[in-house]
């Protein structure tokens, strides 16, 4: 099973939609879906995609080689962006998509994916026989692949979130009063405590089990760390006046 995602179960729509129309000759409009009629729902389970395709086959004769049509790939993969709230918390998402038929027609799919806490970029759902109908009857499978959003806060590095914390540089040189507060992914204020003294670029302080939610086996027992890097932040100019008390300070 790639990556580190479980079966995606039903849930309410309240999770936000995406057209699947992309043009192409890959399908739904370009990517597709299963094999059955009408509308309904499927439910995607995370599973490795194969690493190789089929080799087209040769036929050769006695003077020349000739290679026939490389058959249609087994599966068609879409795009999947979650932002970090979303697989911090997990969420439950519903994708409208089509698949075009064997007879040319086209037919429409609300999947459901579930996804659960701690997915990571590169995570697959795969929803066997959602693609486009190939020549021999076959239909594709539909594989969505988890890509992270950016985010204006925190940045993840494995099961570790970085939070960069802008300090002003007067703050640095003379210590930080009281507490920081940083919002977390789920809405909670966290209270960071920085290091007395001056304040060094990038230092940081390191918070246990506030980081993302670590995924093994199936389930979520423990989280990361939640790391935090100070930005000091250095003026764009001095005034003469401003320079002299420096040396006067700092000489």
């Amino acid at each position: 099973m790639g990556g580190s995602g479980g079966m995606g179960g039903m849930g309410g729509m309240g999770g936000s939609s995406m057209f699947g129309g992309m043009g192409g000759p890959s399908g739904f409009g370009g990517t597709s879906s299963g094999r059955s009629g009408g509308g309904g729902s499927f439910f995607g389970m995370p599973r490795s995609m194969p690493s190789e395709r089929p080799s087209p086959r040769h036929q050769s004769s006695t003077s020349t080689s000739t290679s026939a049509p490389a058959p249609a790939p087994s599966e068609t993969t879409r795009p999947l962006k979650l932002s970090l709230e979303e697989l911090y918390t997990g969420t439950t998402k519903h994708l409208k998509v089509g698949r075009r038929l064997l007879g040319g027609s086209t037919e429409e799919k609300v999947l459901e994916i579930q996804v659960l806490p701690g997915w990571k970029s590169g995570t697959k759902i795969r929803f066997p026989r959602a693609g486009n109908e190939q020549p021999n009857g076959e239909a594709q499978d539909l594989v969505f692949v988890v890509e992270e959003k950016p985010h204006d806060v925190f940045t993840r590095e494995g099961d570790d979130l970085i939070c960069r914390l802008k300090i002003p540089l007067v703050e640095a040189l003379i210590g930080v009063d009281g507490k920081k507060t940083i919002v977390a992914l789920d809405g909670r204020k966290l209270q960071i405590s920085l290091p007395g003294g001056v304040v060094k670029p990038n230092q940081e302080t390191r918070i246990p089990n506030e980081g993302m939610p670590i995924r093994k086996q199936g389930s979520t027992k423990k989280k990361g760390d939640l790391i935090v890097r100070c930005d000091v932040v250095f003026p764009d100019r001095l005034t003469p006046s401003q320079k002299e008390g420096l040396k006067k300070l700092l000489g």
